[in-house]
This record gives C-alpha cells, structure tokens and sequence, in this order.
C-alpha cells in the first residue's frame, strides 16, 4: 500500500460547507464529492499548501479558522493509505471559481453531506475538527 500526505479543507461561509465534485478524469475518485484537497508540497507548512489549494481550487481566499490532527484512513480498493491534516476554514464569498480539477460545487449544510458520493474520509475530517 502506497502512503499519501494531504491536506483537506472544510470551507465555511456562514452556516454552509463547500464540497466540490472531481473531474471525471481525475485519478483519484473521479466524479466523487470531496473536500478542497491536495498533496503536501516539499518546503510548503500545512498551513500555506491548504490556503493555496482553496484558491487554486474555487478562486476564494480563505482565513484558517481550526486546525485538526493528522489521522490516516487506509483505502484498501486502490492500495492507498491517506495521511490527512484537516482544516476549518472561513471565507467571506461564495462566488466560487472553479478550476480544472473539479467540475461543480455546492454550498451545503453539514447534515446533507451524506447525500452524495464522496471520497473515504470526510466524516472523519469533521469528527476531528469537532463539527460532529
């Protein structure tokens, strides 16, 4: 099993999350829903790789709200093992721009999340993050 470093982010404005629904082309869980996300850059903290996806991602500038703990969910279909820093963070629009990664996006509230496909692992970014 091959061993991946991400950061993830719960984007909020106001009461609503963000999640965002992967390419059909992308490697990774094509056309599942899934939070801002992204592979840890060499000499990049957490911190600054997370707020640099978000706006690579939707176009939005966001403020770090909570930081989580890392925790690591194994998939055993594709023989990947995630290490995951979980982010709350905050912006003040919602005029999301998307970029080639993902093809739609959709301000929900927190209890419909599992109403759509999405990657392994978001209930647990927001168990560590305290918003369930």
């Amino acid at each position: 099993m091959k061993t991946y470093f991400v950061v993830t982010a719960i984007v909020k404005h106001n009461s609503k999350i963000l999640i965002l629904k992967k390419s059909p082309k992308d490697w990774n869980y094509p056309g599942k829903w899934s939070f801002c996300s992204g592979y840890a850059k060499e000499f990049e903290s957490a911190e600054e790789n997370v707020l640099r996806e978000i706006k690579e991602e939707t176009g939005l500038s966001a403020k770090i709200v909570k930081k989580g703990r890392l925790f690591q969910k194994d998939d055993n279909s594709n023989g990947k093992s995630w290490i995951i820093m979980p982010f709350l963070c905050r912006v003040k629009s919602q005029n999301v721009k998307l970029d080639c990664e993902n093809v739609e996006f959709k301000w929900i509230n927190r209890k419909d999340l599992n109403k759509h496909p999405t990657v392994p692992g978001l209930e647990k970014d927001l168990k560590v993050l305290g918003l369930i």
